[in-house]
This record gives C-alpha cells, sequence and structure tokens, in this order.
C-alpha cells in the first residue's frame, strides 16, 4: 500500500518504529542514518521540519544503503501514472506518494525544499535513466528559498556525468506553474508542469512524461538526453555528513 509521504504527523501516528534512542524524529535522513537502529537501511522515516521548536514533520524515503547515505528522496518519476501538471499550491505543499521500498511518484513540496535546505549546505543529486537502460547522475550545491520570493532555485558546482543542464539556465529563477508562472515564456502551461523555468529549459524534471516514442516529451535533461527520459529522481542531503 501506498503510504503519502507530504503531510503532517501528529505525536503517536501510527505504530513507532524501534529506535536506537528515545527519538521519533529526525532532522534529516543523515541524523536516521546516525541515529536509528536501522537508520543504514533504506525506507521511510520521520523528518523534523523548520527548527527546534516546530512540531511539523514529513514522512520521507531516505536512500541510505551504498556508498554515502543519507539522501531524502525529493521528486520521482517512474512511469508517468502521477499528473505532474499542478498548481501552485499544489507545488507548494507537495503531491504524490512512495511506499517502504521507494516505489511510486512524488514531489515533495516546495516549502518543505526550502525548510530541508534553509539549514545549511545542501547537496542535490538527480538519477536520470533513458529508454535504452542507460543511467546517469548529477550532482549539486542547492537551496530554495522562501515563497515570498518565489522559491527561487539557487544550484552551483556541478559534479557528474550527466552534463550540467541545471545550473547555467535555472540558477536563481524563481519557480513556475501555470497558474503562476514566472519563467517569461508561459513555459509551465506549455511544458505540462511547475519548474524554475527561464523562458524556458535546459533542463525540466516535471514536463509531460512520454510514455512511447511518438507522444510529447518534456521530461528532459539535454545535455544528456534532449528527448523523454524513462525515470528522474531528485535527492537532498546535508553536505555536513
Amino acid at each position: 500500500m501506498a503510504v503519502v509521504l507530504l503531510r503532517s504527523i501528529p505525536s503517536g501516528f501510527g505504530t513507532a518504529p524501534v529506535l536506537a534512542n528515545s527519538r521519533s524524529l529526525f532532522t534529516d535522513c543523515v541524523d536516521a542514518h546516525r541515529n536509528h537502529l536501522n537508520g543504514e537501511t533504506n525506507g521511510l522515516f520521520k523528518i523534523k521540519l523548520g527548527g527546534s521548536n516546530s512540531t511539523a514533520a514529513v514522512e520521507v524515503y531516505c536512500q541510505q544503503e551504498g556508498f554515502m547515505g543519507g539522501w531524502s528522496l525529493v521528486q520521482q518519476r517512474e512511469s508517468g501514472a502521477l499528473d505532474f501538471n499542478r498548481t501552485w499550491a499544489e507545488y507548494r505543499d507537495g503531491f504524490g506518494s512512495v511506499d517502504a521500498k521507494g516505489k511510486g511518484e512524488l514531489w515533495l513540496g516546495n516549502q518543505n525544499l526550502h525548510l530541508l535546505t534553509a539549514g545549511g549546505e545542501t547537496m542535490l543529486k538527480v538519477e536520470l535513466e533513458d529508454r535504452e537502460g542507460g543511467v546517469t547522475s548529477a550532482e549539486y550545491t542547492v537551496r530554495v528559498g522562501p515563497e515570498d520570493q518565489g522559491f527561487p532555485l539557487h544550484v552551483s558546482g556541478y559534479t557528474g556525468d550527466a552534463g550540467d543542464a541545471l545550473a547555467p539556465t535555472h540558477n536563481g529563477m524563481k519557480f513556475s506553474a501555470f497558474d503562476r508562472d514566472a519563467s517569461g515564456g508561459r513555459c509551465a502551461e506549455r511544458f505540462g508542469g511547475g519548474w524554475w523555468y527561464n523562458n524556458c529549459q535546459t533542463a525540466n524534471l516535471n514536463g509531460i512524461y512520454s510514455k512511447g516514442p511518438n507522444e510529447p516529451s518534456g521530461v528532459v535533461w539535454a545535455s544528456y538526453k534532449p528527448a523523454g527520459l524513462k525515470s528522474v529522481r531528485m535527492f537532498i542531503r546535508s553536505a555536513a555528513f
């Protein structure tokens, strides 16, 4: 059964996991990796948002296994089952879900992205898979600003083998959805998904998902594949691992 990833979680929600200590909330997936009994295993963890006095939390899929865990899944598309042509409010709050094995499609929410990247240097990892089975990735330093500034994307420091399709075009851009567009070209309406457009795109992981070679494609990473990709996902992690 799918688990809704974006929600406020009251105290005592669900069945509490067995912890290495008395804590039930973690500041991020790095904290869960260090302080949960099963923290080195991929799965869903409750992440606290907004500082020590906040009671808001979100349940996040943490990629903990492999070299350097602590990654929070913030975006994923696998099949096009979920419509990403959403309003500003939906992108702010988040939509979609993944299960305990990380299967599903989601956007964690711009407000959560802001809160999770505001506390210190944060890394972004983008993983891409094409329709021929090729896989590639890109990593950056990233920060998402607050809503009253338009959730601007600040991204720099590219490494990886996918090519840098994100920073040169999209750094500093405000977020756009079809009902609140700051792109300079009605880009969210044209490409069917919210993104940090810049009249319009060299990277866009939220556009119209192409299910076949003859369908329109808006899920792109131009330095790797100018046409549609099969699966894409975005992770963030504190640089202080």
